[in-house]
C-alpha cells in the first residue's frame, strides 16, 4: 500500500514539473582525464618546471539537445613548482576543441585545494565565444597527492594524472 502511494507521489511530481528544468544539470556534463608532465620532475624544493597537460572530455551528455558527445584542450606552460606546494591561483585564456570541429573559447580562473589527500582543480569561467558562448565552463579535476618519497631524488615526479568533470552551465 504504500508502495503505491510513493508511486503516484512520484508520477504527480514527475509531470508537475518540466522535463528539462527537473533533471538538467547543465547545458552539456562530461568525463574529464587529464594527463600532466614536469621538466624537470617535481621535487621538494621549488623550481622552474615546464608543464605540459592533455584534457579530454568523453562520454557527454546534453539534456537539451546537444550533439556534442566530447572534446579537449591541451598547452604548456612554464612556472615555479614543488612537490610541497599548490599551483597558485590563476587566469588564462583556453581554448576548448569539440568533436564536432569547433572551438569554444573560456576567460578561465583556476584555483587548487587539498582535500583528503587528494589535489582538487577548479577551473572555471565564462565562455567568451563558440559553442556555448555566454553560458560557464566548469571543470574539476582529482589527483592523488603526489608521492613525497618520488619527490626526495632525481627525477622527481614526472606526470600526473587526474579525472573528473566538466559542465557548461
Amino acid at each position: 500500500m504504500k508502495i503505491a502511494n510513493f508511486n503516484k507521489i512520484f508520477t504527480l511530481l514527475f509531470v508537475a514539473l518540466p522535463f528539462n528544468n527537473a533533471l538538467a544539470v547543465g547545458e552539456l556534463t562530461c568525463t574529464a582525464s587529464a594527463d600532466i608532465s614536469y621538466s624537470p620532475g617535481l621535487r621538494l624544493f621549488s623550481q622552474q618546471t615546464d608543464i605540459s597537460f592533455d584534457v579530454e572530455y568523453s562520454g557527454c551528455t546534453s539534456l537539451t539537445g546537444s550533439t556534442i558527445t566530447g572534446g579537449s584542450r591541451s598547452g604548456s606552460f612554464t612556472g615555479s613548482r614543488s612537490c610541497l606546494a599548490l599551483p597558485p591561483s590563476g587566469s588564462a585564456t583556453i581554448e576548448i576543441y569539440w568533436d564536432n570541429g569547433q572551438t569554444s573559447v573560456v576567460d578561465a580562473t583556476t584555483q587548487s585545494t587539498d582535500a583528503a589527500g587528494q589535489t582538487v582543480h577548479l577551473l572555471t569561467g565564462p565562455i567568451i565565444s563558440g559553442p556555448f558562448a555566454g553560458l560557464t565552463f566548469s571543470e574539476q579535476l582529482v589527483q592523488a597527492s603526489l608521492d613525497l618519497l618520488s619527490c626526495l631524488v632525481a627525477p622527481g615526479v614526472e606526470s600526473q594524472t587526474g579525472i573528473g568533470v566538466m559542465e557548461i552551465l
